[in-house]
């Protein structure tokens, strides 16, 4: 018995080591802390740990959009291992959208969806856009908002009331209704899920400029070089003409040949690796390129074009890990849109947990929505844009509902715990 004794005691200690670790998994870690674990993540193989996420996260978008099979999101042994949270699952990427043969937009939403995802609906109205129904003809005293994005702002994964693009409207609306203004808002959400800025450019171009906005604001991500490479690549694949001469030039740049664009038995593109390859040095010249295009047809119909960069949740856009990226979207942003409104940090003093829609996905949940409209609603009282909104000199006090306090002065966000609006 003895000599079993020293063992016994080695594996009581492992055991109370492991229970120990597990426990302060499950405790809530301060703010400070929170921030500082995010910095030290992003610090540990950061380029390798940034490149095999975004590779990961291009798979999951593939396989939401149903270009390919999804290469990134979780398997189901992980899924069984964390747990799926209540209502789990994503209905057919056909049950969502429908595809465009030969066209440059590739894919929309349908109209008229009534779906559920992760547990809240998921609803399109007549013209196949996420949130309320708003009539194609604008209303008089109405100040329409066009919003550009992809899958964050189309509320990927949240109820529509819970949505950042949702609230901002009803703010906009109780605010003007307590400066005593007729005028109303509506903020028109042509967001679709893994669209790349050409593809928010052409949604613009074919859709938004026909419900007549009298603001554009274009949502960018830390995800859009890869976006722009997915399209690219689905147009390759699928024989869609590049539509625009600035693409066309890209791509003869780039030394894309008939070779590299031949297809497999499945139809698929037999190099494509040699085609991201090639492609890779010229996607930010992409990207201006189609920020230029923009710009210049907001010009032409009188449309003030601003612009805000917003974050996904989790360790690919940590303070650390996206500063290059983050310093590109803003060289590429700032010439063509005023304003910018970097939003990039809204999600730094959380945890991730408290802020994911499930198991290692991104996509930000309510909570994270809510915070999205605090930080842009603030970035606007912030901002002369207010003027354009409200005809009318920022006041020195607002509403419960939105931003609080002195415009240069403002407090911090009141949504964490029970002080949450």
């Amino acid at each position: 018995m003895t000599n079993h004794e020293p063992k016994m005691r080695s594996a009581h200690t492992c055991f109370a080591k492991t229970l120990a670790i597990l426990l302060l998994g499950l405790l809530p870690l301060p703010a400070g802390w929170v921030r500082a674990r995010s910095a030290v993540d992003s610090a540990r193989s950061n380029e390798m740990n940034r490149t095999d996420r975004e590779i990961n996260a291009g798979g999951y978008y593939e396989g939401l959009i149903g270009t390919d099979a999804p290469q990134g999101g979780p398997s189901e042994l992980t899924l069984c291992l964390i747990g799926k949270p209540r209502g789990w699952g994503r209905p057919r990427a056909t049950d969502l959208k429908r595809s465009l043969d030969g066209d440059f937009l590739m894919f929309e939403l349908r109209p008229n969806v009534k779906q559920t995802l992760y547990g809240e609906p998921f609803i399109t109205n007549g013209f196949g856009m996420r949130g309320r129904s708003h009539p194609h003809q604008k209303p008089p005293e109405t100040f329409r908002i066009a919003v550009l994005g992809s899958s964050i702002d189309m509320g990927w994964g949240v109820g529509s009331e819970t949505m950042y693009v949702n609230e901002l409207e009803k703010w906009l609306n109780d605010h003007a209704l307590k400066l005593g203004l007729k005028r109303r808002f509506e903020v028109l959400n042509f967001a679709v899920p893994a669209y790349s800025p050409m593809q928010r450019f052409e949604s613009f171009r074919r859709k938004a400029v026909e419900f007549d906005p009298d603001l554009v604001l274009y949502s960018a991500t830390m995800l859009d070089i890869r976006l722009i490479e997915i399209h690219l690549c689905d147009m390759f694949q699928c024989r869609v003409d590049m539509t625009y001469d600035f693409l066309r030039e890209a791509v003869a740049k780039a030394g894309i040949t008939e070779r590299d664009l031949r297809l497999n038995a499945d139809e698929k593109l037999r190099d494509k690796d040699v085609i991201k390859a090639k492609l890779r040095p010229h996607y930010w010249s992409i990207y201006n390129a189609t920020m230029t295009a923009l710009a210049a047809e907001c010009r032409s119909a009188g449309i003030p074009l601003a612009s805000m960069i917003i974050p996904r949740v989790g360790k690919a856009d940590a303070p650390i890990a996206r500063d290059e990226t983050l310093a590109a979207l803003r060289a590429v942003l700032t010439p063509h849109t005023k304003p910018l409104f970097d939003l990039s940090g809204t999600f730094d003093d959380l945890d991730p947990a408290d802020l994911e829609i499930g198991p290692l996905d991104d996509h930000p949940n309510a909570l994270g929505h809510h915070r999205l409209f605090r930080a842009l609603a603030r970035a606007l009282v912030n901002d002369d844009l207010y003027e354009l909104l409200f005809e009318s000199a920022r006041r020195p006090d607002f509403d419960e509902h939105g931003p609080a306090g002195l415009p240069s002065q403002s407090p911090a966000p009141k949504d964490v715990g029970h002080d949450q609006p």
